[in-house]
């Protein structure tokens, strides 16, 4: 069954890495289990309920932390995230509280927090394995998101990139194969080969067109499941 996954952030820190994470998301999981509240919540229903309806039905929260992630320095002399009413306290609490993973994302180079910047009921994000989203090296990063939401372990660059030569070989045999079975064929029902029926030249391009579409399809076919082609 496809996971569910609730993005989190803080929308003058980490606002556009969130949302390019949630439309890579959305092209391997359907949309609907992918929480991402600009895209999710409706006009009129009431936001609180609706982001705890949403972390109840979640499997894994990613926590977006930015450089400002902590927010704004309020009246009392500390930062947004100590706040009693803060969205994202609120949300890393119940992910904490509910969820089996909860993945902190730490983007352009942001740090994580230390302990004692964060109030004590979300103290513990601190401790969990984070993932970087880097400017630089985003569509490894992104690819290492993905493959983490999906459960699955990221994959060595060469052994992929050997095991798509090695589908694309066996695709252009396959293509290969199939126009010399094409060609007994045509040879037997009409007792002359194939290139008097399509002239020497469409011939030589069908015989080169086989093995080549065969070697682009195993390209495809060989890819991780879960890679966004």
């Amino acid at each position: 069954m496809p996971r569910r996954v609730f993005i989190s952030y803080r929308r003058n820190d980490t606002a556009s890495a969130a949302r390019r994470i949630y439309d890579r998301l959305s092209r391997v999981l359907p949309r609907g289990n992918v929480f991402f509240d600009v895209s999710t919540i409706g006009g009129g229903e009431e936001f609180g309920k609706e982001i705890a309806s949403q972390i109840a039905r979640s499997d894994v929260a990613l926590i977006f932390i930015g450089d400002k992630w902590l927010g704004q320095e309020g009246a009392s002399g500390k930062a947004r995230i100590w706040e009693v009413d803060d969205h994202v306290r609120a949300e890393v609490r119940a992910a904490l509280a509910q969820l089996p993973l909860v993945t902190p994302v730490l983007v352009a180079g942001a740090t994580m927090p230390k302990p004692a910047e964060l109030p004590e009921d979300i103290r513990v994000i601190t401790g969990r394995n984070a993932l970087l989203l880097r400017h630089e090296s985003f569509d490894g990063d992104a690819r290492s998101i993905v493959a983490t939401v999906l459960g699955h372990k990221v994959s060595d660059a060469s052994k992929v990139t050997w095991s798509r030569i090695l589908f694309s070989i066996v695709g252009a045999l396959l293509g290969t194969v199939l126009v010399f079975v094409a060609a007994l064929i045509h040879f037997s029902l009409f007792g002359r080969p194939l290139s008097a029926s399509l002239g020497a030249p469409l011939t030589a391009l069908v015989i080169l067109a086989a093995p080549a579409c065969g070697a682009w399809l195993g390209w495809r076919r060989g890819a991780p499941r879960g890679t966004v082609r």
